[in-house]
């Protein structure tokens, strides 16, 4: 973005203020007519507010600040339900040699796709050093020679939703999101299949995302690993937050139309991960991009 789509706005007359958050939007009826917002100066004084004016209001915060932005603005119905994500679990894999830590691994497993797919994820020292402290190891002895740890992942598509709720006072929202049983049973089986998988390519030592679970060196050290997956000892992530004003035209189920504009406002669109009906099993990048694209497009030619 800052290579291309930023730079041709710029060219184009778009204004770029950095450090500006913003808080609320203004509202006149069904209209948007603008946004508060808060500018953090550079010498580190006092924030500045700043009024925004805008005939269409276009936010794209991402599936967490985008609803918060808008319950923050009096809209409610779905706005903040049904949050989809790809729960993740890791394994921090040794290998007798050093590996290359400098960009994420591209390759990936996809026999189980979309239900469950396997990969590798970031693994600088810090990466390593939280994937190593989770499981019953010393981790300090393990970073020693942390060159030859990298980290890799395994995600599913989840049965489960979650919520995004704006509290007064805070800055930022409450998130919620329970796994289900399911959930947790394709999470065992896919730290299990990782595990296999990289042992199969030479890894020496396993130390699996969760609490207390044992150091794996062969096949037979996986076993346990199938009941440690929990609740409460599994240290889970995901990168992949969707649906959290997901797109459709029933205004009682979806937060915006297919082309983001926010059932109730005449103005207001949304053009970010949230608007996808669900979290699609695979990277949503491309999917968010096409969808944002098209929107755009139909945006500019309703004003032309």
């Amino acid at each position: 973005m800052a290579r291309t789509l930023i730079p041709r706005a710029v060219a184009a007359g778009a204004t770029i203020r950095s450090g500006c958050r913003v808080i609320k939007l203004d509202r006149d009826g069904d209209r948007v007519i603008g946004a508060q917002a808060r500018l953090t100066r550079p010498d580190g004084g006092p924030d500045e507010r700043l009024t925004i004016r805008a005939d269409e209001v276009v936010v794209c915060g991402g599936a967490i600040q985008t609803p918060a932005l808008l319950q923050r603005s009096g809209f409610r119905g779905p706005i903040g339900k049904h949050l989809k994500m790809h729960p993740t679990i890791k394994i921090a894999a040794r290998f007798p040699h050093p590996v290359d830590h400098g960009d994420v691994p591209m390759h990936r497993i996809t026999e189980f796709a979309p239900n469950l797919t396997i990969g590798g994820s970031a693994s600088r020292r810090g990466h390593v050093a939280l994937a190593v402290a989770d499981c019953d190891a010393d981790a300090a002895a393990r970073l020693e020679d942390w060159e030859h740890v990298s980290v890799y992942y395994a995600a599913i598509r989840s049965e489960a939703g979650g919520r995004v709720i704006a509290l007064p006072g805070l800055r930022d929202p409450l998130v919620t999101y329970r796994l289900t049983d399911g959930d947790l049973s394709r999470l065992s089986r896919g730290l299990v299949h990782l595990g296999e998988a990289l042992l199969a390519a030479g890894a020496t030592e396993l130390y699996p995302s969760v609490v207390g679970a044992p150091v794996a060196r062969d096949v037979s050290g996986l076993l346990p690993w199938w009941n440690a997956v929990d609740r409460r000892a599994s240290n889970l992530m995901t990168v992949h937050l969707t649906s959290s004003i997901r797109m459709g035209n029933d205004p009682r189920a979806a937060g915006a139309d297919s082309y983001g504009k926010i059932h109730g406002a005449t103005n207001l669109r949304v053009n970010d991960a949230s608007l996808l009906p669900d979290a699609p099993g695979v990277n949503p990048q491309a999917t968010i991009m096409t969808i944002a694209a098209r929107n755009a497009d139909a945006l500019l030619a309703s004003l032309s």
